[in-house]
């Protein structure tokens, strides 16, 4: 399918320098026509897959033809197909974050007030937090240490995590609890909801939440213009850590806030107890500007419309 809407572009280009169009029309044609391929990195990975199940058969005597034999890529065949591919490489968000700050979900009203679309992009740029790790929150993974809130990042039975170091206890950024993070959480207490984001469902195929997010996520960009190639949701996470990098601080603690292992081994025998205040304080290091969004629970009656229409009631009076 893309190879035909390409090959309509190419025509299209065709006609309208055949016309006369300038240069920079067609350039506007070729960008506006561009489809995105899966990356180069991709597809040969892939296919080296494919090589090694062909090679395993053959060893195992059950083929007598390995058609998985052409998946076979030299270094000079894989650069010169990447050196038409163009820049993926993922980039921190830069001032266009505040675009995004401006699109409609952090500006109007919430249909409902746990949208994941406004707390996760927030709470990942704030705390740096993976994806799947956002959306699994829970009510119960909240609460308070020496008066400084908290959330555990946590492997359960119903929750998972990309590696043994992600789990974690982070400090609750002081710009989350003032967008009212903390009244989301009680609320979902109240409503007895196990999850933060208690709409949310999973993939079917790899069983996460990001799965379907992800995708909920890039449409939203694509269709209220905030969309980039190189910031993803994942660079939020990046952006937070090029902040710590930047501060020039203790190495180790940007390891525990970024759930990475660090390599001392002083610190990963005796440094897992960092005392929450000094994760707070590098927490809060990292600061942004938000004062342009509409805070969720500001609104009087918020929360109570908010929990009628999760259950398709409207409030009157």
């Amino acid at each position: 399918m893309a190879d035909v809407l390409e090959a309509q572009r190419e025509r299209d280009i065709q006609a309208a320098e055949e016309r006369g169009a300038r240069a920079e029309e067609i350039d506007k044609m070729r960008l506006k026509g561009h489809i995105p391929r899966i990356s180069v990195t991709t597809y040969i990975k892939h296919g080296r897959v494919l090589r090694a199940i062909g090679e395993m058969l053959w060893d195992m005597q059950l083929i007598d033809y390995d058609p998985f034999t052409i998946c076979n890529w030299t270094n000079d065949e894989e650069n010169a197909l990447k050196s038409d591919e163009g820049r993926r490489q993922r980039e921190p968000w830069d001032d266009r974050f505040y675009d995004l700050l401006r699109s409609p979900i952090f500006q109007d009203p919430l249909k409902g007030i746990g949208d994941p679309l406004f707390w996760a992009p927030l709470i990942a740029r704030f705390m740096g937090m993976r994806m799947e790790e956002i959306l699994q929150l829970g009510p119960e993974d909240f609460g308070s240490d020496k008066g400084i809130p908290y959330l555990r990042v946590r492997n359960t039975i119903i929750n998972g995590l990309k590696t043994l170091s992600s789990e974690r206890t982070l400090p609750i950024h002081p710009q989350l609890i003032e967008l009212g993070l903390l009244k989301l959480v009680e609320l979902r207490k109240k409503e007895d909801h196990i999850r933060l984001f208690p709409f949310l469902n999973r993939g079917k195929q790899k069983g996460t939440f990001s799965a379907n997010f992800s995708k909920a996520f890039g449409y939203y960009r694509r269709t209220n213009d905030c969309y980039w190639l190189g910031m993803d949701f994942h660079s939020l996470r990046t952006t937070f850590h090029h902040d710590l990098l930047g501060d020039d601080k203790s190495d180790a603690i940007r390891c525990r806030l970024m759930g990475h292992t660090y390599r001392d081994e002083g610190d990963r025998s005796y440094g897992q107890s960092h005392g929450i205040e000094k994760l707070a304080n590098r927490m809060k290091s990292v600061v942004v500007d938000i004062s342009m969004i509409r805070r969720p629970f500001d609104t009087p009656g918020a929360a109570t419309r908010s929990m009628a229409a999760e259950h398709g009631l409207r409030v009157v009076g």
